[in-house]
C-alpha cells in the first residue's frame, strides 16, 4: 500500500458533509445540544432532538429554527435519558420517522451540587450518575446496536467534561465546590467511551468523547457566575469562557468523514485548565 498523492486526497468539503444523513441529539433543549444540532444540519445532516417532557417547547422552537435556516428535516422526541424503555422508544422513533442512524450525539446531562463526597446526598449521588452516566451508555448501547443492525456504521459522540480529568478546585474558605458526583460520572463517561470504541469497530461505528470547559452554554445558570468569573481569571490560560460558536467544530468533525480514524478518544476543550 502506498501513501495518496496530492491528485489522489479526497476534497476536505466532501469528507465534511453530512448530506443524507441523519443525527440523534440528546439534551437539544440545551445549549450545547442546540448549537451542535444546528452545526450537524448546517453540514447537512436531518437532525432529531430529544429532551424531557418539559422542555417540549424549546425542543419545538429549536426544531423550527435549525428548519428555517438550513432547510434540514427536524423532529424531537422527549423522554427520560435513565430510563431504558424510554431510550429505546425515542430511537425507535427516530429510524421509524427518519429512515435511518448515522449520527448519535449524547449530550444530555446535569451538573449537581458542588458537595464533595463527605457531604453529598445519596439520592444526588444516584440522580448525577443515573443521568450523565447511565444515561451515555443506555443511549450509546441502544443506538450501537442499531446502527450494527442497519448495517451503515455510524459515529457516536458523547459529552464528558474536564472534569473528567480534574476535580474542580474549590476556595480555601470553601473547599466543598468539587462537584463530586459531576466528576466521578464524567470520568466513567471518557472511561466507557473508549469501551464503546473498541467493541463496535468492527461494525465500523466509531465512538468518541468531547470534554468542553467553561461554556457559556446554560448549565451555569444557576451557580454563583462571581465564582464562576473568578475560577477562569485563576485557571483558564485563555482567561475567558468559550462561547457555543467553539463546541460545534469538533462535534461536526467527530460526526464527519474527516475523524474517520479516530475512535475511543476525547478530545478536550478547555481553554487550556488541563494544561496546569
Amino acid at each position: 500500500m502506498k501513501p495518496l498523492q496530492i491528485h489522489e486526497l479526497n476534497s476536505i468539503y466532501d469528507m465534511l458533509s453530512l448530506k443524507g444523513k441523519v443525527a440523534f441529539v440528546t439534551g437539544g433543549a440545551g445549549g450545547i445540544g442546540r448549537s451542535c444540532a444546528a452545526g450537524l444540519a448546517e453540514a447537512g445532516a436531518d437532525v432529531v432532538l430529544m429532551d424531557i417532557p418539559v422542555k417540549e417547547d424549546v425542543l419545538r422552537a429549536n426544531c423550527e429554527a435549525i428548519e428555517k435556516r438550513y432547510g434540514s428535516k427536524t423532529m424531537y422526541v422527549m423522554g427520560d435519558v435513565s430510563k431504558e424503555e424510554d431510550v429505546i422508544r425515542m430511537i425507535d422513533e427516530t429510524v421509524q420517522q427518519m429512515g435511518r442512524l448515522d449520527i448519535v450525539f449524547a449530550n444530555a446531562g446535569v451538573g449537581g451540587r458542588d458537595d464533595n463526597p463527605g457531604q453529598i446526598e445519596a439520592a444526588e449521588w444516584r440522580k448525577v450518575i443515573d443521568i450523565d452516566l447511565t444515561g451515555v451508555f443506555l443511549v450509546d448501547r441502544t443506538a450501537a446496536n442499531v446502527m450494527k443492525k442497519l448495517g451503515n456504521g455510524g459515529s457516536i459522540i458523547n459529552t464528558a467534561s474536564m472534569s473528567g480529568h480534574i476535580i474542580n478546585k474549590g476556595s480555601r474558605a470553601d473547599m466543598s465546590k468539587h462537584m463530586a458526583a459531576y466528576a466521578a460520572a464524567k470520568a466513567g463517561v471518557i472511561q466507557f467511551t473508549k469501551s464503546m470504541g473498541v467493541s463496535y469497530v468492527e461494525d465500523n461505528i466509531r465512538c468518541n468523547s468531547i470534554s468542553p470547559g467553561m461554556i457559556l452554554s446554560g448549565l451555569h445558570d444557576n451557580m454563583d457566575m462571581e465564582a464562576l468569573e473568578a475560577f477562569v481569571a485563576d485557571s483558564v490560560p485563555m482567561n475567558r469562557f468559550a462561547s457555543l460558536n467553539e463546541i460545534m467544530g469538533i462535534v461536526v468533525f467527530l460526526a464527519s468523514d474527516l475523524s474517520s480514524y479516530a475512535t475511543g478518544s476525547d478530545f478536550v476543550i478547555d481553554g487550556g485548565v488541563t494544561i496546569w
